[in-house]
């Protein structure tokens, strides 16, 4: 290991024992999947998106962006969760064209085609 990698670790290890694991929690979580179990309202929509976005783990900026969505990119948004006291705010979709065609994740609501105002 590179002694600057190792001096790294090293912190960031002492930083969590210190801090009572908060600092790994923290990282884990902005990289885990959250599933359509942390959804708030139903929609089930067939729509697309309407300019380049992020396609992310979770439903917010804080979750790892594994992509992006092309403009005009057909999705399922099967529902959506508030953020921020917004309701609504991300929505959970499958991909069903382009480059992420069958995956499943979120994307900011306000870039999702959208026939109505939906709260």
């Amino acid at each position: 290991m590179h002694t600057l990698t190792r001096r790294v670790a090293t912190v960031a290890t002492t930083g969590a024992l210190l801090l009572g694991g908060a600092v790994a929690t923290a990282s884990t979580a902005s990289a885990a999947t959250v599933g359509s179990g942390a959804c708030t309202h139903q929609i089930k929509l067939n729509t697309d998106v309407y300019t380049t976005v992020k396609f992310r783990t979770g439903p917010g900026i804080g979750y790892t962006a594994t992509g992006q969505l092309s403009k005009g990119t057909d999705v399922y948004w099967q529902c959506n969760k508030g953020s921020n006291g917004k309701p609504g705010a991300w929505g959970y979709v499958t991909v069903k064209s382009g480059a992420h065609k069958g995956t499943k994740g979120w994307v900011a609501a306000q870039y999702i085609n959208v026939p109505m105002q939906l709260d």
